[in-house]
């Protein structure tokens, strides 16, 4: 089975990306050059399955999009330091403890993708505190300026596993996307290039989860 393992590149790893809006903590405000960092889940952006499954994608979709471009309040004064690091607790309250933000994850994303990925050790943007508290490195990753749309595509679908390709657009130019949004093939494919995206849903504990996913900007 593919495993794909989440990049969630912190102003650690990615320095001075004139994208990323780094600098240190960067509590919920997104820069203005990192707008697609705010792109909504629009119903035909949606991939092509049954509602409820819908709105798992959307779900996981918000919350992999906080996490992605670190929106997330956090108090500035309550802080640990890990492996050089400094990070500030984060005061969603969702997630009151680190086991609390796994357990919200684990209702979208199996419990694998999880584990190794979003919170595997590759990934430095979390951490667990003594008092059992959810920690935040700070800042986030930058977005793909270029992104103009995607279109999804079911390819396999059985009791167990549902496999969906997406085909996600970036204009040709060295300006940023400045248009609408599309969601089905565009007239004019050469203006574009492309980047396909594979994500999959598995039954675990009787329950549909994402056992990948990605962010097209």
């Amino acid at each position: 089975m593919k495993k794909k393992l989440v990049t969630l590149m912190t102003c650690a790893m990615i320095g001075a990306s004139v994208l990323s809006g780094c600098g240190g903590p960067t509590n919920t405000d997104v820069p203005e050059e990192s707008v697609a960092a705010t792109i909504a889940v629009e119903d035909e952006s949606l991939p092509p399955l049954d509602a409820d499954l819908q709105e798992l994608y959307a779900e996981a979709y918000k919350i992999y999009n906080q996490i992605s471009f670190g929106k997330f309040d956090y108090d500035e004064e309550t802080m640990i330091e890990k492996d050089g690091f400094e990070y500030y607790k984060i005061t969603d309250s969702r997630f009151k403890t680190y086991d609390d933000f796994q357990k919200f994850l684990e209702q979208y994303f199996t419990k694998d993708f999880v584990a190794n990925g979003i919170l595997g050790e590759g990934n430095i943007m979390f951490a667990k505190g003594e008092d059992g508290g959810l920690y935040f490195l700070g800042g986030g990753r930058g977005s793909n300026i270029f992104y103009a749309g995607h279109v999804f595509e079911l390819e396999r679908e059985t009791e167990k596993e549902i496999d969906l390709k997406a085909t996600a657009y970036y204009t040709n130019s060295n300006e940023a996307y400045d248009g609408e949004y599309f969601y089905t093939a565009p007239e004019t494919p050469d203006d574009y290039t492309t980047q396909e995206f594979r994500f999959t849903l598995l039954k675990e504990d009787g329950a549909w989860k994402f056992d990948d996913f990605a962010l097209f900007f």
